[in-house]
């Protein structure tokens, strides 16, 4: 081997240890297919609470059969057990708002909430489903 091909290997060799300390090595997670699940624990009285809605500046969601669109369109009760409804949303902002109504629409409160989210999937890298629990005074 001459002096320049060792050298040519040196180089390549070097590059690979470089690229796998670094963690430069090029990585490709898969599609993106999830939604986060949000559970509202309402606390209090919650007799007269006909419908729960999460709110950002947007609008409000879900709401009947109104065809909403963007994050708010992806909004959707997924169960509602007593005093906790769980909702299937995705792209919501940190902050948003928890509604509540009653049979005939009139809201009942406005509460602003922060979740804290905590991932039940996918990996660190890549992301993946996450989970949260609110609690709002009824």
């Amino acid at each position: 081997m001459t002096g320049r091909q060792r050298a040519g290997l040196l180089a390549v060799a070097g590059l690979v240890t470089v690229m796998g300390v670094t963690g430069c090595v090029p990585f490709a997670c898969p599609a993106i297919g999830w939604t986060n699940a949000l559970t509202v624990q309402l606390d209090g009285d919650t007799t007269a609470v006909d419908q729960v809605q999460l709110c950002t500046e947007a609008g409000c969601a879900p709401v009947g059969d109104e065809n909403v669109t963007g994050p708010l369109g992806l909004v959707t009760v997924e169960a509602q057990n007593g005093n906790a409804w769980t909702f299937s949303v995705d792209g919501l902002p940190d902050t948003f708002t928890v509604r509540m109504l009653t049979a005939d629409g009139a809201v009942l409160s406005d509460t602003e909430v922060t979740p804290e989210w905590d991932r039940v999937g996918g990996s660190e890298q890549c992301g993946g489903p996450s989970e949260a629990t609110v609690t709002v005074r009824s």
